[in-house]
């Protein structure tokens, strides 16, 4: 018995040290050049280094540009930038692959502003996206450095972009969220006390509009007693379940109301509420929903 017994154990193991050995000669699948019809629609995405004089620090730019970019020397395009680029930009570009092959939007330079990592933008953001310093209570240890960071974008980034692409100056595009989404609202209203407007197309997904007891409701009115024009097409979007306590009930829907009822010649706005979509989860939408309202022709609302 013992002798059959042993007999069986060594033809297991012989008979699994053989299928490994199988198994292991199997060669390894190789990734597809392209995976699917809209994968090769842009070029790889490339990352270089930036110094700002205006925030006196290096950000990470990340870049994609349409891989038919060089076929046609008169061909001017969208520009679109991403903010929070270490977390938005590769999962935002996928996005606009897919609705660059079905037509929602033309083909664009696509730039992301990012930091050295995500530990580091994640530190950092508050920094370049707020405005004025936070109050304490936000615990924020760097704050209210958003007109620094406008004037990166309108005096270092844009330039150079310009010199490196053909840009459609007509269609450039900024996107953020959250503290992003709130800097992008600041951007615009900024733009309009200084009557210059380098970007004229805004996509602001779950903005902060809470920040420093609703500094940007006070903005927006300060603004618009200027009565000047304002040249641009804005998209804001939340999520209900951002909008679930006392202080930010009905914010986007007051927020919204606000600019409407102040009649911005040239300006237009949609707003647009995400029912059962969080803070997190309501960004990427928003990004997709905010760019195919951008690249649709105007129509009124």
């Amino acid at each position: 018995m013992p002798t059959i017994y042993s007999l069986l154990v060594f033809v297991i193991i012989f008979a699994a040290c053989k299928q490994n050995t199988n198994t292991a000669k199997q060669p390894i699948p190789q990734p597809a050049t392209f995976l699917t019809e809209f994968s090769n629609i842009y070029n790889s995405p490339v990352k270089k280094t930036m110094y700002s004089t205006f925030v006196k620090d290096t950000f990470s730019i990340f870049q994609s540009v349409p891989a038919d970019y060089n076929k046609d020397s008169s061909t001017k395009y969208p520009l679109i930038i991403i903010l929070d680029a270490n977390a938005f930009f590769e999962p935002l570009l996928g996005n606009i692959k897919f609705s660059t092959f079905i037509g929602d939007i033309k083909e664009s330079v696509v730039t992301g502003i990012g930091y050295n990592d995500f530990p580091t933008m994640d530190s950092l953001r508050s920094r370049d996206y707020t405005y004025p310093v936070a109050l304490s209570e936000y615990e924020m240890a760097l704050s209210g450095g958003a007109d620094k960071f406008k004037d990166f974008i309108d005096k270092e980034l844009l330039p150079q972009i310009k010199s490196q692409y053909r840009i459609d100056t007509q269609k450039i595009v900024l996107c953020g969220h959250s503290l992003g989404g709130y800097f992008v609202l600041y951007y615009l209203l900024k733009s309009g006390r200084e009557n210059k407007f380098s970007i004229t197309n805004f996509v602001s997904a779950s903005p902060s509009l809470f920040y420093d007891n609703r500094y940007i409701f006070g903005m927006e009115d300060s603004l618009s007693k200027m009565q000047v024009p304002i040249p641009a097409r804005l998209y804001i979007s939340m999520g209900s379940r951002d909008m679930d306590d006392k202080e930010t009930r009905d914010i986007l829907k007051t927020f919204a109301k606000q600019m409407r009822t102040h009649h911005y010649s040239g300006l237009q706005v949609l707003a647009d509420e995400y029912s059962n979509f969080g803070h997190i989860d309501a960004a990427l939408p928003g990004f997709a929903k905010g760019l195919t309202f951008i690249f649709t022709e105007k129509k009124k609302l």
